[in-house]
């Protein structure tokens, strides 16, 4: 009898370790694994950078791009405008804000629509807050001041001649042989003729509101040249 409740507490005692060993099969299988979460980002990384290039953007590492943000404090600038005369940042703000927008070039007819929209709406900008507008390109004035003339713009386009306030407000870039090829055909000249420049670049079509304390009060930066700002999204932060 004795070894009969030996055997039983034994068969017992098995059958409760058998019961929490449960295999770990059961408790990994629905895990991801580490590798996976991790990759997952750096693929839609890459793929958001190689789209840029259906926008003529390269994918060059000297690119400066991003855009500023809202609240950052504008970096100061000093350029000539399309007649040779020179236009700095500390100055023009003393009277107002100041609307900057990044202009390709003369060629580009998105570019053109959108200065003229600030050019139909001056009044209403200077009525909102005495708002002063300067657009900015990587294009000679040899170019740009006949077509300042011919488009009677009643504010300046400043050259950017060293790249300098491209990249101080992050939407520099180098164009892709493709584009540059597709501009060549439909405009005569490589986009570094136009430039004066030995490498085609040009910059995001960004829109600054720079308040008179420097402070960025309204941005849009999209890297897609169609997609451009809102003349009453500007009037409406005034």
């Amino acid at each position: 009898m004795r070894i009969n409740k030996i055997k039983l507490i034994i068969l017992a005692f098995l059958s409760i370790t058998a019961c929490n060993n449960t295999p770990k099969s059961n408790t990994t299988a629905v895990e991801i694994p580490k590798t996976e979460q991790k990759s997952e980002p750096v693929k839609e990384m890459t793929k958001a950078t190689l789209d840029l290039t259906k926008y003529g953007i390269a994918n060059n590492q000297n690119n400066v791009l991003g855009g500023l943000k809202v609240g950052d404090k504008a970096p100061d600038f000093k350029m000539m405008d399309q007649d040779g005369k020179s236009v700095n940042l500390e100055e023009i703000i003393e009277h107002g804000p100041v609307l900057m927008v990044f202009l390709r070039a003369e060629w580009c007819s998105y570019c053109v629509r959108h200065l003229k929209e600030f050019q139909d709406n001056l009044q209403d900008l200077h009525d909102a807050g005495n708002v002063k507008v300067v657009a900015v390109s990587p294009q000679q004035t040899s170019y740009m001041q006949k077509f300042h003339k011919e488009n009677q713009f009643a504010y300046p386009i400043l050259y950017d001649e060293d790249h300098s306030v491209m990249k101080d407000y992050k939407v520099f870039f180098h164009v892709t042989d493709r584009y540059n090829d597709y501009i060549e055909k439909a405009k005569g000249e490589r986009i570094e003729v136009f430039n004066g420049d030995t490498e085609p670049v040009m910059p995001v079509p960004a829109t600054y509101l720079i308040g008179q304390d420097k402070t960025i009060k309204y941005v849009h930066y999209d890297p897609n040249y169609k997609k451009r700002s809102d003349i009453n999204e500007v009037i409406a932060q005034l």
